[in-house]
């Protein structure tokens, strides 16, 4: 499998809009993906939407924040990873896992003073939650309101979602 991300634009909407996606577990990776990118395009700046692409299908989806484009809840000098979204005909076969591996790998490489990672998962949504920690993610205690209810903040150093190390899945999973 030769699973990547490619970095999208902001009109690149057309990529990911094949993503299948359970229609109860859309709200939870933003809403409908046209909503997602009018988001993106309303927003501030420092936002990097990318698919995931295993060969040359697109697989998957994720949104990489920085600095202006913080939510409220992040800590400065930190990233979060939003809006993740895997085609639910491809669930279990760890794409969310290298999604999430993938963008902490960009991350230290594109921006090397970012020293964590930071995310959102409603408090409804345990499967996202369960990914979270399979990647490494830790839950900080904090709760916070969000978009469609009550969200649990949690976050991990950059290196420790980028490799082999306790707290962190494999690739070689995949």
């Amino acid at each position: 499998m030769a699973v990547s991300l490619r970095e999208l634009g902001l009109d690149d909407e057309a990529a990911v809009a094949g993503i299948a996606i359970d229609p109860d577990k859309e709200p939870y990776s933003g809403g409908p993906i046209g909503d997602v990118f009018d988001q993106l395009r309303a927003s501030p700046p420092r936002q990097i939407p990318f698919a995931l692409c295993d060969g040359g299908r697109v697989v998957g989806f994720i949104v990489a924040r920085e600095e202006a484009a913080l939510p409220a809840w992040a800590e400065k000098g930190c990233m979060t990873l939003n809006n993740l979204r895997i085609d639910t005909r491809l669930l279990g076969r760890g794409y969310g896992k290298a999604a999430i591996r993938l963008a902490a790998q960009w991350i230290a490489r594109e921006r090397p003073a970012v020293t964590h990672v930071m995310s959102s998962v409603n408090v409804a949504n345990l499967a996202a939650f369960n990914l979270n920690l399979a990647c490494g993610l830790t839950p900080t205690g904090r709760v916070v309101e969000g978009r469609i209810g009550h969200q649990r903040i949690m976050m991990a150093p950059v290196e420790r979602l980028c490799g082999d190390q306790p707290g962190s899945m494999s690739m070689r999973s995949l």
